[in-house]
């Protein structure tokens, strides 16, 4: 009895693996784009304003390509020296494309007080390709 129990589960789990392995196999075939990313990072000190330019992957290679860009405003990694700063104090100034659209670019404020840790900024360039390209 408990062999044939066995024998049924064993059966039941191979037919889920075949199954969900068809399934990502056509969830990859299907995909219809590719999605490249680059990105940047750049230490604000306190009171000061920095500006930080990525390029996007394959910028105006392909025609039929979207462009997207954002903006993260991170906490100082744990070493760093100074009290913490507050992020809600950052302001992001601009964030748009630039350079022909062939990269993003993003200006930030830190707007905490002298003695607090500089917060750092991610500035994130997507492209995105359609397939196929043209």
């Amino acid at each position: 009895m408990a062999a044939s129990i066995r024998r049924a589960r064993w059966a039941g789990a191979a037919a889920l693996s075949a199954t969900a392995l068809l399934v990502a196999v056509g969830v990859a075939s299907a995909t219809s784009s590719i999605t490249k990313n680059q990105n940047g990072f750049l230490n604000v000190p306190a009171g000061h304003t920095g500006t930080l330019t990525v390029p996007y992957p394959d910028a105006l290679e392909y025609g039929n390509a979207r462009y997207v860009g954002r903006v993260l405003v991170l906490a100082p990694r744990r070493a760093t020296k100074g009290r913490a700063p507050d992020l809600l104090k950052v302001r992001i100034l601009d964030a748009m494309p630039v350079q022909g659209g062939s990269g993003y670019q993003a200006r930030a404020h830190n707007g905490n007080r002298a003695g607090t840790a500089a917060v750092r900024l991610e500035v994130i360039a997507t492209t995105i390709e359609p397939l196929p390209h043209s």
